[in-house]
């Protein structure tokens, strides 16, 4: 018989050897090899894991990975001293999360047989739970099926699948189907992957309507395949009979097909009622796929790392957070998908940042396995890996001095609570109000940062959203939407921006505004020392919000107010941003001071007006007059000048805001 043994170790184990002249996979390799001699061959060999095929040998599979574990045990004996043995569908030794041993059965060629190897594939799912209960019970039965051949019973067995995009649905479906072929429940035509149809009310294209979809299948020579069907659209009860029409006519083509239903991640009442309406027509079982959260993504993006061999660092969990946090803030967020594209993206930054330090034609090491902070920190524009102190980077911001000791005072009085037994922790919870751009964003993301360094928050990490991505699309998505983003957010900060819409809008959006406030709200009681949440916007929008929910003032007892700012300070903040980056005539300057002494007051006083934003577009748009100048005159260096602040306020959105618009300069 012939066997693949695998050995795994634990990544974070690896790391701690990462220094050694050889790595434990090499090692017991090397051990392996020499004992089992010409038998062996190395299939598999990453980092943190082996697998080598053992052909000919006369050893039962059981004592295979106990010769296996003996090697690593030799090597390397604290692993050996928290080992137990585990049977599932075979011996597993393990060691902890440290390491684990196992062997599967091979076919004449050295292949793992194929049933074990998608048992496995579907095993490995992150989220999957309810799926892979429902592939475990059509392994079991299939030997009865095949036994009394009734066939027809699994074929008329359909399934709903309530997960959200780029959750690997598609991934799910080609394993759903690849199972059933090899427990020889159904062949499918041609060996084709399972088809998707995204079905919509009126005609476009990628999408179909329900007569375009069912006429596809009826002209389809080949049928026997398994079809997924999204009925997004048909969610709500106005479409109600059209589906169940629809459904109606899928049932002569039962016994062609198997139909999966695809609708996104809704609350299990909702859920009810869809699988309820498919149920009078069609056989269909549910699968509820939760999105992950952060740290399940986090635990997904190391996994894909190491299967190259990296090592992704506990120090790099900031700057990857944050990037999730903007993949997150458009409310169009696709889950696994977007962290393989995140995946590839750090491995980029990792060869480009080894590419600085290590040039291999001059025989120098091999670059480190592990990523750090610093390798991918590219990752994010809005991370800043800085040294600097939350309370110090606040002490500098302009204008900020009143904001700065409020936050203090709310440090000062949490701490106080949390060391002493007898005093009930107080809400974190906070409003900022003011208009845009004086800051709250920042702000915010300061007092993450602050809490985390002072023990109030576990992470510190920031989740910027607006009050639009909390609300879903359909009937009974909203309360499952708000709870994700409010679980992402445990142990950290959860910024809300226009926070006024989720209590504003038409008769619809208004109600999934309430019903994500009413969830929100649980959240927040729930979690209240575990998590912030910042609700920001206008001082009057969010006196509203506040009196249309009795329960959300009471949550959030503090209210910083962010003033405007005055003319000296946006001509601060502006000379700030310019000598970050460039070097500044003194002619800056003085045009800088005239433009902003000639901003007029009714427009700085306006909700048009927005303050720093305001003053970091007449900044970039200077810069850009420098540059086109530069590259005019041939210059190497870009110095920022009065002349160039001068053309840029001439442009119309900028020159329409002073109060004489003719003077000299101006």
């Amino acid at each position: 018989m012939d066997f693949c043994v695998h050995i795994g170790f634990g990544a974070d184990w690896v790391l701690q050897k990462q220094h050694e002249h050889d790595l434990p996979v090499v090692k017991i390799k090397e051990m392996l090899l020499e004992q089992f001699g010409e038998h062996a061959e190395v299939t598999k060999q990453s980092l943190v894991e082996l697998a080598i095929v053992l052909k000919g040998i006369t050893d039962i599979k059981d004592e295979v990975v106990r010769i296996g574990f003996q090697a690593v045990a030799e090597l390397y004996p604290e692993l050996g001293e928290d080992a137990h043995e585990a049977e599932d569908d075979g011996l597993v030794i393990c060691s902890g999360d440290l390491c684990a041993v196992w062997a599967v059965d091979c076919d004449d060629e050295g292949r793992e047989s194929p049933s074990v190897t998608t048992q496995n594939l579907i095993q490995a799912l992150h989220g999957w739970d309810e799926f892979k209960q429902i592939c475990w019970e059509i392994v079991d039965i299939a030997p009865q099926i095949r036994k009394y051949g009734t066939f027809e019973s699994f074929l008329f067995q359909n399934y709903l699948f309530s997960v959200n995009d780029g959750w690997g649905l598609s991934t799910a479906l080609g394993y759903l189907a690849r199972l059933m072929e090899e427990l020889g429940l159904i062949t499918f035509a041609g060996n084709k992957k399972p088809v998707e149809l995204r079905l919509t009310v009126k005609s476009e294209p990628g999408r179909y309507t329900l007569a375009e979809a069912f006429d596809i299948l009826r002209g389809d020579e080949d049928k026997n395949r398994l079809i997924c069907f999204d009925i997004s659209e048909f969610m709500d009860n106005s479409r109600e009979e059209e589906l169940k029409q629809f459904l109606k006519d899928l049932v002569s083509l039962e016994s062609h097909y198997i139909f999966a239903f695809r609708i996104p991640f809704i609350e299990p009442e909702s859920l009810k009622h869809m699988k309820d309406t498919i149920s009078d027509i069609l056989f269909v079982r549910t699968i509820s796929v939760p999105p992950a959260g952060d740290g399940e993504l986090w635990d997904c993006a190391r996994e894909s790392l190491e299967k190259y061999g990296l090592i992704l660092s506990e120090n790099t969990k900031p700057v990857f957070f944050a990037r999730l946090s903007k993949e997150k803030s458009d409310g169009r967020f696709y889950g696994m998908q977007t962290v393989r594209k995140l995946v590839c993206e750090i491995i980029w930054l990792k060869h480009k940042a080894d590419a600085k330090l290590y040039d291999d034609s001059e025989g120098r090491c091999e670059p480190a396995k592990e990523i750090t902070a610093e390798d991918i920190g590219g990752l994010c524009n809005q991370f800043e890996n800085s040294n600097k102190k939350g309370l110090d980077e606040l002490a500098e911001m302009i204008g900020m001095e009143e904001i700065r000791d409020r936050i203090v005072e709310i440090v000062s009085q949490v701490k106080l609570a949390m060391a002493n037994d007898n005093m009930e922790k107080p809400c974190l919870h906070m409003r900022f109000v003011g208009a845009p751009g004086t800051g709250k964003t920042t702000v915010a993301r300061l007092v993450g940062k602050i809490f985390a360094e002072e023990g109030i928050l576990r992470n510190g990490y920031f989740f910027e959203h607006t009050a639009r991505d909390l609300c879903g699309e359909y009937i009974g998505q909203t309360a499952p939407k708000t709870a994700a983003i409010c679980r992402d957010a445990y142990g950290s900060v959860l910024f809300i921006d226009e926070a006024y819409a989720l209590y504003a809008g038409d008769d619809r959006t208004s109600d999934y505004g309430k019903e994500a406030l009413t969830t929100l709200v649980s959240e927040m009681e729930n979690h209240r020392s575990d998590m912030v949440v910042i609700m920001a916007g206008y001082k009057d929008d969010m006196h509203k919000l506040m009196e249309g929910n009795a329960g959300l003032r009471s949550r959030m007892p503090f209210l910083l107010e962010f003033k405007s700012y005055t003319k000296e300070q946006l001509l601060e903040i502006f000379l700030l941003m310019a000598r970050r980056h460039f070097r500044c005539e003194d002619s800056l300057v003085a045009a800088a001071k005239e433009f902003f002494d000639k901003l007029d007051p009714a427009y700085m006083s306006s909700m048009d007006f927005s303050n720093a934003r305001f003053v970091r577009n007449l900044y970039e748009r200077t810069w850009s007059k420098a540059a086109v100048r530069m590259q005019i005159s041939g210059a190497k260096e870009i110095v920022l000048t009065g002349e160039d602040l001068i053309v840029a306020a001439a442009d119309r959105e900028f020159s329409e805001r002073l109060t004489v618009k003719k003077s000299i300069g101006f």
